[in-house]
């Protein structure tokens, strides 16, 4: 009986897993819920506190969460790399069976707890920024998007919607120098210097929460603007893509004027795209980000199961298909 129950539960656990790799991201039926995973404690690194993308990670931990009976704690950092890798050692010390980290902070600074978590025998998955050193010590699984591929794709997608040419003038904004993290917004540029354009960086580091507060890029964004005047192309992600309009506003900048294209969605990217400020965005699609590793975890800690590495890409959404996405039910993308 034992036997068939456990069974049972792995079967659910695969075909939740099946199902989402292959783009499935509504809500899972209620007849898969259970409790097979109950009693584990997991700690489930969103990124931020309260933003769009952050808030459907958390969606989606907290849905397999209520899928497979998991205790899941939900831990923001407010995107803050030094922040993370503190909660990390203080997970640590509380000792959960799992945790599912971000590479965010890169290597260097999350190896030395690595070794913590080892040494405590907490299982740990990261998801969304890889960290490749640290991935292959603890032997972990990874969810997300392949950043770097993701970018060069966005980019050369950008350059033939829009009709981009060698010489044309493209802001690229978002943090750059930290391997792992910047890898999406390295690969953008490359591809756009690869075709000739010249690029400006905006970088984001020191600037303050943008993420938490994307207003507060408006006076660097329009300062941005006076001095390059001959703009093409803007290349944002997230909660600053979601934000075009108040930039655009601020610089006088009729929306479409100057070329728009990012990465992720969220209820802000749907709207600026509805708004004319945004043609075209790259998802990742977070609900993944957050529902894959709890039931990765809870496989590996329940039936001794090998970690799941997912790639989340999704493809574009354009101007042509925006409406049918937003149409979807809300809080998934």
């Amino acid at each position: 009986m034992i036997k068939t129950r456990k069974s049972g539960a792995i079967a659910t656990a695969l075909a939740l897993l099946a199902s989402l790799t292959l783009g499935v991201t509504a809500a899972v039926p209620s007849k898969a819920a259970g409790n097979w995973c109950s009693g584990v404690k997991i700690s489930y690194f969103k990124g931020g506190t309260s933003d769009s993308f952050s808030d459907i990670l958390e969606k989606g931990a907290r849905q397999a969460a209520a899928d497979t009976g998991a205790n899941v704690t939900i831990i923001s950092t407010n995107w803050d790399f030094p922040l993370m890798v503190q909660k990390f050692k203080e997970e640590i010390a509380k000792k959960p069976d799992a945790i599912s980290f971000m590479g965010h902070p890169g290597d260097a600074a999350i190896m030395p707890t690595v070794k913590s978590a080892q040494d405590a025998g907490i299982l740990v998955d990261f998801s969304n920024v890889p960290a490749p050193k640290s991935m292959a010590a603890l032997n972990s699984g990874f969810v997300g998007a392949n950043l770097k591929l993701m970018g060069n794709l966005l980019a050369a997608r950008s350059i033939k919607d829009f009709g981009l040419k060698k010489g044309d003038q493209a802001l690229v904004i978002g943090g750059f120098g930290i391997p792992g993290r910047s890898d999406r917004e390295d690969g953008t540029v490359a591809t756009l210097e690869k075709a000739g354009l010249k690029v400006i960086k905006l970088d984001l580091k020191g600037l303050g929460d943008i993420s938490g507060n994307p207003a507060l890029l408006t006076p660097t964004f329009v300062a941005t603007m006076k001095k390059y005047p001959n703009l093409k192309y803007i290349n944002a992600a997230g909660p600053q893509l979601g934000a075009m309009k108040i930039y655009f506003d601020a610089a006088g900048l009729k929306p479409g004027q100057i070329k728009v294209s990012g990465f992720d969605l969220g209820a802000t990217v749907l709207q600026a795209f509805a708004d004319g400020y945004v043609q075209l965005s790259a998802d990742q699609e977070p609900f993944k980000q957050g529902y894959i590793p709890i039931i990765s975890l809870c496989m590996a800690k329940v039936y001794g199961l090998s970690p799941s590495s997912v790639d989340t890409s999704a493809g574009f959404v354009t101007v042509n298909n925006y409406k049918t996405v937003a149409a979807l039910p809300a809080g998934y993308r």
